[in-house]
């Protein structure tokens, strides 16, 4: 054999040892991705009414061997419709939503509807929540269903006054499945950790679930276009208060906390001000901070991050909510259509 011909047979033996190897490795990798829970996402659509809502129709097995249910209206629940149960909608964002890593039957929504069911009631939980979106996209969401609505419960963090109105963009979030579970796992790191390094980041932040940064020389710009986002979201939210009252519809609001190294957030006086400005109309108001505090756990527990709730904070909310349920109910003296 020439000396020719050992080279490039070296040369293919290696490149042969480096496609097995690097096949071998993608097949650990998306074994792994798939036992975490990858590759099977939600789906999404922009609906006519309330923008980005995930696509009816679906349940799969996600991070932690979660269950996520969206059901033929479009509802995050793992609870079938009957024609005598009392239809609950809570509107809200990713903290009603619950995420990913949160079973259904573990939701504040499921919960709260399952402290109602035990007073007899048979009960629709139609939670419809949707990840990032602010009170007019939530607004949007009763506007439609309002006609089918018998109680509302609309709990969301304060930064959903400054979102703007959100609808599926080009990178998120997912409208199609990934054929492998890897596909899913770098999408993640593209968007959450590449895309950002290659921009001008700049020395003032503002909220990370509204904006992540603040272009230079536009600050005084960016905090006009905020002001006019929480205008627009409140007077929307203030609109679909309004319509609930109208049809009589009983109303629970309340806002979820931040928390920050084991410590909840004080509500702002902006907060506070729209909260007292709808009790005074009759809507029952859920006091969310004292229901974590009540339940001795502390935030870091109560918490999975800054504003979601963990399957801990999910129960002690969805305990104090569906309390406030059942005295709502007893209160007007609601039955089911």
């Amino acid at each position: 054999m020439t000396k020719r011909k050992r080279s490039a047979r070296r040369i293919l033996l290696a490149s042969l040892y480096f496609l097995a190897v690097s096949a071998v490795s993608l097949i650990v990798l998306e074994v792994a991705a798939r036992k975490i829970g990858l590759g099977d996402p939600i789906i999404y659509y922009n609906a006519a009414w309330g923008g980005m809502r995930p696509l009816p129709g679906q349940k799969v097995t996600r991070v932690n061997g979660a269950t996520v249910t969206v059901d033929s209206n479009g509802f995050r629940t793992n609870h079938r419709r009957s024609d005598n149960a009392v239809r609950v909608l809570y509107l809200g964002d990713s903290v009603t939503w619950g995420g990913s890593a949160i079973d259904d039957s573990l939701l504040f929504s499921e919960i709260s509807a399952n402290v109602l069911r035990a007073t007899g009631r048979e009960v629709y939980s139609m939670n419809a929540g949707v990840n990032g979106t602010g009170l007019a996209n939530q607004a949007d969401i009763f506007a439609s269903l309002q006609d089918s609505t018998d109680v509302l419960v609309w709990l969301f963090p304060w930064a959903d006054t400054k979102r703007s109105y959100t609808t599926v963009s080009f990178l998120w979030p997912p409208t199609q499945k990934p054929r492998f579970a890897l596909v899913e796992a770098v999408d993640h790191i593209v968007r959450e950790q590449w895309l950002g390094r290659f921009r001008v980041a700049t020395e003032q932040q503002s909220d990370e679930y509204i904006n992540s940064s603040t272009p230079d020389g536009y600050e005084d710009f960016f905090a006009s276009v905020i002001r006019e986002r929480e205008r627009r979201n409140i007077s929307a939210f203030h609109a679909g208060i309004r319509s609930a009252i109208a049809l009589e519809i009983p109303i629970i609001v309340g806002i979820t906390p931040v928390q920050d190294d084991g410590t909840m957030a004080e509500h702002s006086a902006d907060a506070i001000a729209l909260i007292d400005s709808v009790s005074t109309l009759g809507v029952h108001v859920l006091d969310i901070r004292k229901a974590l505090q009540d339940g001795g756990t502390g935030a870091e527990r109560a918490y999975i991050d800054k504003l979601h709730f963990s399957s801990t904070g999910h129960s002690l909310v969805g305990r104090a909510l569906g309390a406030e349920l059942v005295r709502v109910m007893g209160d007007t003296g609601s039955e089911a259509p």
